[in-house]
């Protein structure tokens, strides 16, 4: 019964949802972890011929993301998520909603907006 009571006391979880430091700002969204199992997500505003360039970089885990507009199908959706980089490009004015989604993951991840015309 004591056990039972510890075990209890002590938690049987993965513990912390987010540990690790994040940043938001008109030039992107950033993120370093130890620990990531929610979602964290942000708004950017893009500008037509803007880029979002993406680099996902993990040593445990895996993450899903998706980069949309309000009331659009995503222009990238991706499950199950390990180690990639690369550039989006906007096609259309608007704010942007990124959405990051962590199952034990342990890294970082950066949308990082270059204007257009500065690739």
């Amino acid at each position: 019964m004591l056990a039972a009571m510890l075990f209890l006391l002590t938690g049987c979880g993965t513990g912390s949802a987010f540990d690790g430091s994040r940043v938001s700002d008109a030039f992107g969204f950033r993120m370093e972890y130890s620990i990531l199992n929610r979602e964290e997500s942000a708004d950017l505003n893009l500008t037509e011929g803007d880029h979002l360039q993406v680099s996902l970089s993990h040593t445990e885990g895996t993450v899903d993301m998706t980069v949309s507009m309000e009331g659009q199908e995503p222009i990238y959706r991706g499950n199950g998520q390990q180690n990639t980089e690369f550039v989006l490009e906007i096609a259309e004015t608007g704010n942007y909603h990124i959405s990051v989604s962590g199952h034990q993951a342990k890294g970082n991840i950066a949308f990082i907006r270059i204007l257009g015309g500065q690739e």
